[in-house]
């Protein structure tokens, strides 16, 4: 028997059969597939969309809408970072692919102008403020269909901050937020109505925060701290005229030892100070020992010149009785009213030299016997005299301020004094003739 050899075309009928169920099987696995990835039944869908995208991600221009992510807080101090968050919606369904350029704008509620702020994103950084205000965020701040981005205000007014932009498809609602004045961290500014003492001090301080926002509510401590004790008060800071701030820093030193005083703030930092108070200084004794000897020869002369002056007027005059007891008289008042208007004079300005308390003379011209009455005001320890400028004497009230004796004219000791005189003058005395 002859063996049948295959022809060369025997096998193109199986070469066919493979064919077809290959492509079967592909048709059977892939199409199925094609169908899962692809949209839900009864979900919308774009005819702008390639048969060979179904099954990938879902692409950004399938959001339908923006919403805000959780809740913003209502209120956040200036200078302190705020988290708001927005994500992208399709269905109630985050859209993870979404990114687009938008706009951000921070403004004040009440009439929409543009509120100093810095803006940052998590993923981008910070966010580049545009030459109307406003905030310009870059595609790549959004991650994974979430626009993650933090405020920090530096303006403490009521806020709206808006999310806007003509590629988002809704624009969400603005978010409304109070910035608060910073009252812990304060500054100290233009000083009024200062009265400024050694040991003592009162004025009014204008307040604000770093930002330069008024702070109403806060607190100014003032410390006062000595050998033996600290002390600490609390200033309240309130509202002043032109929409300031401010507080008054009151102190007065207690006892009489040294210390020193300082302003702080709510954090405990130094505003004002430490600002050193002296001790209360010993009064010094009258400086008499330190006059030049030209100047004691003078006062001296001063002395014995009212003394003199004095007698003459005490005892003189006995062979008038009757006419001397009158002069006498007059002479008396007229000593004692020139030396209570120079104490009084003295008085008034602290220290005088002999020359200007002739010129202070009210009326004037001093009477001539000015310089007697300074004599015998030194004599009796009611004056002191101490060396001045150019070597001049100066001539101040004896005793501390406030206990400076006064003289004053007794109506009737003068009279006791005038008829024991005249007694001691009567023409009846056994006088030689």
């Amino acid at each position: 028997m002859t063996a049948a050899r295959p022809q060369k075309g025997a096998y193109r009928p199986r070469l066919r059969l493979c064919a077809v169920v290959g492509l079967g099987l592909l048709a059977v696995t892939v199409l199925p597939l094609g169908h899962l990835g692809g949209p839900a039944a009864g979900a919308s869908s774009s005819p702008l969309v390639p048969a060979a995208s179904l099954g990938a991600s879902v692409a950004p221009a399938y959001a339908t809408s923006i919403a805000e992510m959780g809740s913003a807080p209502t209120s956040a101090g200036v200078g302190r970072p705020v988290a708001v968050a927005w994500e992208a919606l399709e269905s109630g369904v985050r859209v993870t692919t979404f990114a687009v350029g938008c706009s951000i704008a921070v403004e004040a509620s009440a009439n929409g102008s543009s509120v100093r702020a810095w803006v940052n994103s998590s993923t981008f950084g910070p966010i580049p403020r545009a030459a109307n205000g406003t905030f310009s965020v870059p595609a790549a701040a959004w991650n994974g269909g979430v626009l993650d981005l933090t405020f920090s205000f530096a303006t403490a007014v009521p806020t709206t901050i808006r999310l806007f932009g003509g590629s988002l498809p809704s624009i969400p609602v603005p978010i409304a937020m109070t910035a608060l004045p910073d009252r812990e961290h304060l500054e100290l500014y233009e000083p009024e109505n200062s009265l400024l003492g050694a040991r003592s001090n009162d004025t009014y301080w204008h307040v604000r925060d770093p930002f330069g926002n008024p702070t109403p509510g806060a607190f100014l401590i003032v410390e006062y701290s000595s050998a033996t004790s600290d002390v600490q008060s609390f200033v309240p800071v309130n509202w002043s005229s032109g929409g300031t701030t401010g507080a008054w820093v009151n102190y007065s030193a207690p006892g009489s030892g040294n210390g020193t005083v300082r302003v702080m703030d709510g954090a405990n930092s130094t505003l004002l100070g430490p600002i050193e108070v002296p001790a209360l200084a010993t009064p010094a004794p009258p400086a008499t020992a330190s006059l030049s000897l030209w100047v004691l020869f003078v006062v001296a002369l001063l002395t014995l010149g009212g003394v003199a002056g004095v007698g003459a007027l005490v005892f003189g005059g006995r062979a008038r009785p009757t006419s001397a007891s009158s002069d006498g008289e007059e002479e008396l008042r007229h000593l004692a009213e020139g030396r209570a208007s120079i104490v009084e004079l003295v008085r008034e300005a602290g220290s005088l030299r002999l020359g200007e308390i002739e010129a202070a003379w009210d009326p004037p011209p001093a009477p001539p016997a000015v310089a007697d009455w300074v004599a015998s005001l030194v004599t009796d320890g009611t004056l002191t005299a101490t060396l001045g400028e150019g070597g001049r004497a100066r001539f101040a009230l004896a005793g501390p301020r406030g206990e400076e004796p006064k003289v004053t004219l007794d109506e009737d000791a003068l009279q006791r004094e005038i008829a024991r005189r005249d007694a001691a003058a009567d023409p009846d005395d056994d006088l030689p003739r």
